[in-house]
């Protein structure tokens, strides 16, 4: 099994970069008084997003810890293990052969320019990982998740000369190496 996030960005993070971000705190409060309500499945107001969305895909999606926020710059390392350590959980058992590529891409418009992206994914890998980075002595150990930087690519690929075909390449190795049974 093998699983590929291409962008793995925050989208709490991404808000700040939309415009009418500035209103997006007095969008949030109003999303949770109508999760308080019951309400959850409330569509929002218009400005709060760039397309239809309910109160409670709102606060999963932007509130810090909402049970969508999985790749925020903010969250420690702890935290980020606790969100993405089941990855490493599910692909060490016996049965499993889950592996993930994490392809996070350089010029990616929707992260913010005070994110270092070279650094981000690395702490999003091993945490993926349970901390195992693939070094050192644990040899029985398997490397779960596998990061790839696409030094010029932007969100969906669209610009960044080759970074299409490494990805897919990438894609391609892992799916090759998860058909083996010596996958480490």
């Amino acid at each position: 099994k093998v699983v590929a996030l291409q962008a793995p960005v925050s989208d709490r993070e991404s808000l700040t970069l939309s415009p009418g971000s500035n209103q997006s705190a007095e969008h949030l409060t109003h999303a949770k008084s109508l999760l308080s309500q019951n309400k959850g499945n409330e569509m929002m107001p218009r400005t709060a997003f760039w397309a239809p969305i309910t109160a409670s895909r709102y606060v999963s999606l932007f509130d810090i810890g909402g049970s969508d926020d999985y790749f925020s710059s903010d969250f420690t390392n702890d935290e980020l293990a606790k969100r993405l350590g089941h990855v490493g959980d599910v692909g060490r058992r016996e049965s499993s052969g889950l592996r993930l590529l994490a392809a996070f891409s350089k010029k990616d418009e929707y992260v913010p320019e005070s994110v270092e992206r070279d650094v981000l994914l690395e702490r999003l890998v091993l945490a993926m990982n349970n901390g195992f980075d693939g070094g050192g002595g644990e040899s029985t150990a398997v490397v779960v998740a596998r990061g790839l930087m696409l030094e010029n690519g932007n969100h969906n690929l669209s610009k960044g000369e080759g970074d299409k075909e490494e990805f897919v390449e990438a894609v391609g190795k892992l799916m090759e190496l998860a058909t083996t049974s010596d996958v480490q």
